[in-house]
């Protein structure tokens, strides 16, 4: 569950985007330590993950910090990370154009 006060904006995307999504979805900006130039990311991309979709095998997830530590609260991998949980799989990615 997304703390409310966590949500910076609501963002309605047009549907041929999101075809095979759910309502769930999430948006990230890749920033420092979000690198993953094998997969196209760079950094200032928005990143969209649908928390309805599981794990899949070389694609990229994000996970949510349980442990309660200094490490950073989400982190992207296509593998899962100790001390993090499943958050939702990346199923777009678009580049940002800020003038």
């Amino acid at each position: 569950m997304i703390d409310e006060k966590e949500v910076t904006a609501y963002v309605r995307m047009p549907a041929c985007f999101m075809q095979g999504c759910s309502e769930d979805i999430v948006i990230f900006r890749a920033d420092g330590g979000n690198h993953f130039t094998d997969y196209g990311i760079c950094e200032g991309m928005f990143l969209f993950f649908d928390r309805k979709k599981r794990f899949k095998k070389g694609s990229l997830s994000c996970y949510i910090n349980t442990a309660g530590d200094e490490r950073p609260k989400y982190k992207v991998s296509d593998k899962s990370i100790t001390g993090y949980r499943h958050f939702g799989r990346l199923v777009l990615t678009l580049r940002n154009y800020e003038v």
